[in-house]
């Protein structure tokens, strides 16, 4: 009688540790630090495809993005696209994958197996992107963030965060940064014209990071900062200077 009333406790301690067991084993696969973060996410990262942008592709972009990829998480999505003159028109996702989520129903293997397979391809993919030569003539951030409003808007349970691997130097029909002067009016108008014309995007609850921003000169620099700061904010965006430099700094770790 004693040993029938010990075999549910037991059973259920012995579930226990076969359910930590897996999540042990799942953590050891996928080789991230404890300390990175356990919600899910969606991350866009949109890429300038710029030929000003060529040597950044290989260094700070490249750069960028492994440091994104090792906090990658179980069921985080990750998506990559380009920043060019007709991103609005013809955007196509360079990569667009889910990490496998964990599940004790799942065979060992064969969850490794999907695991790599999948995180193998992105990088694959993102490696391939990077390691274009050619450059678009044009650079239409303000329009790519459109993009980003729109696949973000079907997001609706995990954390969303955009990184925009740019220069930041918008040079577009309209707007040529590295040419104007770039004041608080001319900030105003640039708001307004979008917002009149419904291009203003909806960035609502959304982290921004910004890497490979530059300059002619540290005038400029901040003046084109600036910009996108009041730009990001009027979006609804979580925006701070400290996630827009020329690196990649402090990405996952809460700030």
């Amino acid at each position: 009688m004693k040993l029938r009333r010990l075999k549910l406790p037991a059973l259920i301690i012995i579930g226990a540790l076969l359910l930590s067991g897996q999540s042990g084993w799942c953590s050891d696969v996928f080789g991230k630090p404890e300390n990175y973060p356990k919600s899910f996410r969606a991350i866009i990262i949109l890429v300038d495809m710029s030929g000003s942008t060529n040597q950044a592709r290989r260094t700070i972009y490249r750069e960028a993005f492994e440091k994104i990829y090792q906090t990658l998480g179980l069921g985080d999505r990750i998506m990559v696209g380009t920043i060019t003159s007709r991103s609005y028109i013809d955007f196509k996702p360079a990569v667009d994958a889910e990490i496998p989520k964990q599940s004790i129903w799942d065979n060992r293997l064969q969850f490794e197996r999907n695991l790599s397979n999948t995180r193998g391809n992105v990088r694959k993919e993102v490696n391939k992107l990077l390691s274009r030569k050619q450059g678009s003539p044009l650079t239409e951030i303000l329009n790519s963030l459109n993009i980003a409003d729109t696949i973000f808007h079907e997001e609706k349970q995990r954390q969303k965060i955009l990184v925009v691997l740019s220069d930041m130097i918008q040079d577009s029909k309209e707007y040529k940064f590295d040419k104007d002067n770039i004041t608080d009016a001319y900030v105003d108008a640039v708001i307004r014209q979008r917002q009149g014309n419904n291009l203003m995007p909806n960035l609502t609850g959304v982290k921004v990071y910004v890497a490979g921003a530059s300059a002619a000169d540290s005038n400029k620099f901040h003046s084109i900062q600036t910009f996108w700061s009041r730009y990001f904010t009027e979006s609804g965006a979580d925006f701070s200077p400290h996630r827009y430099g020329h690196s990649l700094i402090n990405f996952g770790n809460g700030s």
